[in-house]
């Protein structure tokens, strides 16, 4: 493998991680009250189209 390619998987991998853990929180501070389902809603769409910066 090229460096090029090893950095773009390391990056996939990374906002991978970012986005699930987004997609967590965002889950949790509605189970527990702290924002609304439409907030919810909202900030899904957000995470499902939001890409990491690029280092």
């Amino acid at each position: 493998m090229t460096k090029q390619n090893v950095t773009a998987e390391t990056r996939e991998k990374r906002e991978l991680g970012s986005r699930l853990w987004l997609a967590y929180y965002n889950r949790a501070l509605y189970e527990k009250g702290l924002i609304t389902e439409r907030e919810r809603n909202q900030m899904a769409l957000k995470i499902d189209g939001w890409k990491a910066p690029s280092r």
